[in-house]
């Protein structure tokens, strides 16, 4: 999986004929304009349609994170996979500060890292001039700097600091240093539902070759280090156990990639449905979550026509999802029946393999035949419990 990014910069200098320009114009296939305003374009992605696929396992930690099996550029949970310095998306033949992907051109020394700097006081730096901080101040990776976003799908991220802490919290799971099909490591047991994931001991790859296999393995965070700006978080696994320390950046290391994960049901429908458990912007069931209108996929303060995205201001000027000509805007019409994923709430807030229901799915969730429909309370809420 690999994608493309056109940096912001980039999107408003191919606007810059028009120098009043505040929107970003996609034209569809079937000619239907898309508009985004200007402000809220970051990047703009190119995925492929159908990415890989790659396998979570949710350990019922309390973030809802889902690990991934194996590490990016394994085949299995044993193999080590490929070795990436900290914010590099390729694998390099030997790994120092002089091939390092965010180092000065020039240079090869650590006073000279030229992405991903906070004012750390090492004045040597040249993020600093004299005593002034005149870097980024950026701590954590960007997308476009995140292999496991880049090379496995906008789906995935490498972990941040607070998921590896969670991942080996004695309160949620257990850490045996173990074989698994002859190959060493740590597998990690979820305390709630038995759930496991297996870290082989990858070691790194430093300036004299792969070291430590066996014995130890390193696994990158995308977090920097809160003391020194050359150096970043990592997971260090070996059979004391496990936990969080810093490396330098440069350093060859494994990624074993997450995604946020939402708890879903199955209630064995015909169609085979899973339905989550809690509303789009809910932490827990009986929460209300976000509010929504039909067709947008961010909430908002008042709800009317003259604030709904896909009209002129009146509930006779629809400018999408339009069937009859007297609702649509000068006529407007385009048979649209469903809503497209850019425009699912559900899709667009917690992923691709998510959607709001059909009506079909709807009539199915509560058809007698399938389930029973309680009135009852939840925590103190009122709502209805739905039971196979």
């Amino acid at each position: 999986m690999k994608q493309k990014i056109l940096s912001f910069l980039a999107v408003v200098l191919l606007m810059a004929t028009n120098a009043m320009a505040q929107k970003v114009l996609v034209v569809l296939d079937n000619d239907e304009v898309v508009t985004y305003k200007v402000q809220k374009v970051k990047c703009i992605m190119f995925e492929e349609a159908t990415p890989e696929e790659h396998v979570g396992v949710d350990l019922g930690l309390p973030s809802g994170t889902l690990w991934a099996t194996c590490n990016i550029g394994a085949d299995s949970p044993e193999d080590y996979g490929s070795y990436f310095a900290w914010g590099d998306l390729e694998t390099k033949g030997s790994y120092s500060w002089g091939n390092y992907q965010w180092m000065t051109k020039g240079k090869a020394d650590w006073q000279y890292i030229s992405k991903y700097t906070f004012a750390d006081n090492q004045t040597a730096g040249c993020w600093y001039s004299g005593d002034t901080f005149i870097g980024d101040n950026k701590t954590e990776l960007e997308f476009a700097d995140d292999a496991a976003f880049q090379l496995w799908g906008s789906q995935w991220r490498t972990p941040s600091k607070e998921q590896f802490d969670e991942l080996i919290n004695s309160a949620y799971t257990t850490i045996e240093w173990t074989a698994q099909d002859g190959v060493t490591g740590c597998k990690i047991t979820s305390r709630s539902n038995g759930e496991s994931i297996f870290l082989p001991a990858t070691g790194y790859f430093g300036s004299s070759g792969v070291s430590s296999t066996e014995t130890s393995g390193n696994y990158w965070t995308r977090t920097i280090g809160t003391s020194y700006c050359d150096r970043a978080y990592e997971l260090f696994i070996r059979s004391q156990g496990a936990y969080c320390t810093v490396s330098d950046r440069y350093v060859g290391q494994s990624i074993r990639p997450v995604r946020k994960g939402h708890d879903y049901v199955d209630l064995e429908l015909p169609s085979g449905t899973l339905w989550a458990t809690c509303n789009v912007g809910a932490d827990s069931p009986e929460e209300y979550g976000d509010y929504f209108a039909w067709g947008e996929t961010e909430p908002k303060s008042r709800y009317a026509w003259d604030t709904y995205k896909w009209c002129e201001g009146t509930a006779e000027t629809l400018t999408k999802y339009c069937v009859h000509s007297q609702y649509g805007y000068n006529g407007f019409t385009d048979d649209l029946i469903e809503l497209l994923p850019e425009d699912d709430a559900a899709t667009a807030n917690w992923g691709s393999q998510w959607q709001m229901p059909s009506d079909e799915q709807i009539d199915e969730l509560i058809n007698e035949d399938n389930t029973t429909v309680e009135w009852t309370t939840l925590n103190g809420v009122n709502g209805v419990k739905i039971t196979v």
